[in-house]
């Protein structure tokens, strides 16, 4: 994964014009908006038929507003009227800095942002610029936009914010490939200490009763499950003396909501287990 900045140092993105007019010639018919909350139910609207990251979903961006409330914008950019590109933010406070993100902070992994599929075949850098030079020009008060932990392609599909200047995300330790499930997982790196390694933990299971995975398929499933893992996370946290990121009571609301919400859905874009 990657990430992706831009300074907003009151130079050549704050000057540009938040318009159709700051899109060089060859780009007539685009034209950029940023909203605030009221930007929401189009946002929705557009992921519909977009491609996106999970954590750039309506049910993520919505239920993260509603549970923490956060300082948000939706820049969109439209072409003859329709949305291609949506880029919905939360701004935060880092002294002495106000920086913009992706919603959910750290939380928010493999992001690829709202885009029409059809557009992204010939997305380039001056439609991007663009769209911050119109968040720049919206609100002043924005020291830098920090897109984090971006994913390089989406279903083949490449990132588009990957085109700007970037570089590799820190911790890469976090991500694997999954191809071929796990045996092939195992014998990618290490594969001979990692089996013994795995076989050791599946006895650890089975001496205090063996173990299932489970799914959480209702409201109390998801209320049990979150409540275990919370628990979990703190005591582990504490062990290692770092912060409790899900210690917060508005960031594990928004988890009950986002896998609350998801029960409703024939295909849940979400699933606790």
């Amino acid at each position: 994964m990657v990430d992706a900045t831009a300074s907003f140092d009151g130079n050549r993105l704050a000057a540009t014009e938040a318009s159709s007019r700051a899109l060089p010639r060859d780009h007539a018919g685009l034209s950029i908006s940023v909203a605030s909350t009221d930007g929401l139910a189009a946002y929705a609207e557009f992921c519909r038929s977009a491609l996106f990251g999970p954590a750039q979903s309506a049910a993520w961006v919505q239920n993260w507003a509603a549970e923490t409330r956060p300082d948000l914008l939706v820049a969109t950019l439209s072409a003859e009227g329709k949305p291609v590109f949506s880029l919905a933010l939360e701004v935060a406070a880092r002294r002495p800095f106000r920086i913009a993100r992706f919603m959910g902070g750290r939380h928010a992994n493999g992001n690829f942002v709202a885009a029409d599929p059809n557009w992204l075949a010939k997305a380039d850098i001056p439609a991007l610029r663009s769209v911050l030079a119109a968040i720049a020009k919206a609100r002043p008060d924005i020291d830098l936009v920090a897109l984090e932990r971006l994913l390089p392609d989406l279903d083949g599909v490449p990132n588009p914010l990957a085109s700007l200047d970037h570089f590799s995300s820190p911790n890469l330790s976090l991500a694997v490939d999954l191809d071929g499930g796990f045996d092939a997982l195992l014998s990618r790196a290490s594969g001979k200490r990692k089996r013994k390694k795995h076989r050791s933990q599946i006895r650890k299971f089975e001496a205090v009763g063996s173990y299932r995975r489970i799914e959480a398929r209702t409201p109390e499933g998801v209320d049990r499950l979150l409540d275990a893992f919370f628990e979990m996370k703190e005591l582990r946290f504490r062990k290692m003396g770092i912060a409790n990121v899900f210690g917060d009571a508005q960031v594990r609301g928004f988890f009950r909501a986002l896998f609350m919400q998801a029960l409703a859905e024939d295909r849940p874009s979400f699933v606790l287990h």
